[in-house]
């Protein structure tokens, strides 16, 4: 259905359900993500249970942090799973551009529990030193720490390839928070191997160290998400292919404006085109049809496209 507004402005509407369907393959992005999510669940919670009563029979308060961790990796997975069934909702009244917004708000939340995890490691790392209550970690903890290693990484590898292919913010934030744990652990296991070999203040000195990387990535994601969430939009690539294609279509005299946003895995894209003002109604609109469907066509990322024509002079060389 095409709507006429503002002079030349048009917008064809498409069913957003039937795109997200063209686009994700029937609900198999969603389905990919969620499974993502299930199998982060599950593997952080066995590996904090592990972790944690490594690190409280080997005596470890690096280990002890890294299972608290792990813990909140469970949460935040908890909170993707969640984003995506919400985001995989079709378009409604009340919400005419789909649900999601939900993923790009999962991604701050994320984001914020990986802050959160860096300060208390960091908290508890510094109380130890203080308090002076450092005990030399036994060999259990060390070999927590090598496993924490081994399944981390393998579940960032898998998360963020999936993030990646289905292009969806959150999981790949989620993907993020496992490698920070891996990197947890990898401080952990630094500071406990030390700590047996008689530098019994490097297990909690370890515990501050991988705080620099995890509030970092925490403090990245958490903006990354947060910008999602007011429109923001810093991929110039997509931008410049855009331009480059609408620049080679039939009676397009110039492109004034190209903006695109951001809602999870969706990209919405508004632009104001010139053609040449002795065009009729009809040819201007074909002309802005053959625009949109040029860039549907050629970039499944992108869900829909508004186009606002303006009559221009035509240039002559």
């Amino acid at each position: 259905m095409l709507y006429f507004y503002g002079g030349l402005k048009m917008l064809e509407s498409r069913d957003l359900q039937q795109q997200e369907q063209e686009t994700h393959q029937d609900g198999q992005y969603f389905e990919q993500g969620e499974k993502a999510s299930w199998i982060g669940i599950v593997g952080n919670i066995l590996l904090t249970a592990a972790k944690m009563a490594a690190g409280i029979v080997g005596h470890s308060t690096a280990m002890v942090a890294d299972a608290a961790h792990s813990a909140s990796d469970i949460i935040a997975s908890i909170v993707v799973l969640f984003s995506l069934k919400v985001a995989k909702k079709p378009a409604d009244e009340g919400h005419p551009y789909g649900h999601g917004k939900a993923e790009s708000l999962a991604t701050a939340t994320v984001g914020v529990f990986l802050l959160l995890a860096g300060f208390y490691i960091a908290f508890s790392a510094v109380e130890s030193i203080v308090t002076g209550h450092v005990t030399e970690p036994g060999l259990l903890p060390l070999l927590a720490a090598i496993l924490s290693i081994t399944v981390k990484e393998s579940m960032f590898q898998y998360t963020y390839r999936i993030g990646k292919k289905i292009q969806s913010p959150s999981t790949i934030a989620n993907a993020w928070h496992h490698r920070s744990d891996a990197y947890s652990s990898i401080a952990s296991l630094i500071g406990i191997f030390g700590a047996r070999h008689g530098i019994v203040i490097l297990d909690p000195i370890a515990g501050i160290g991988v705080t620099v990387f995890i509030i970092k990535m925490g403090w990245d994601i958490t903006v990354d998400g947060i910008n999602q969430l007011m429109d923001g939009f810093g991929n110039r690539i997509l931008i410049d292919n855009i331009s480059n294609m609408v620049k080679g279509c039939r009676g397009v005299c110039e492109i004034k404006t190209i903006k695109a946003r951001q809602s999870g895995p969706f990209i919405y894209v508004d632009m104001k085109i010139g053609v040449d003002k002795s065009m009729s109604f009809e040819e201007a609109h074909n002309v802005a049809v053959e625009v949109k469907n040029k860039i549907l066509d050629n970039n499944k990322k992108i869900n829909d496209v508004l186009i606002h024509v303006d009559p221009v002079e035509m240039k002559v060389d």
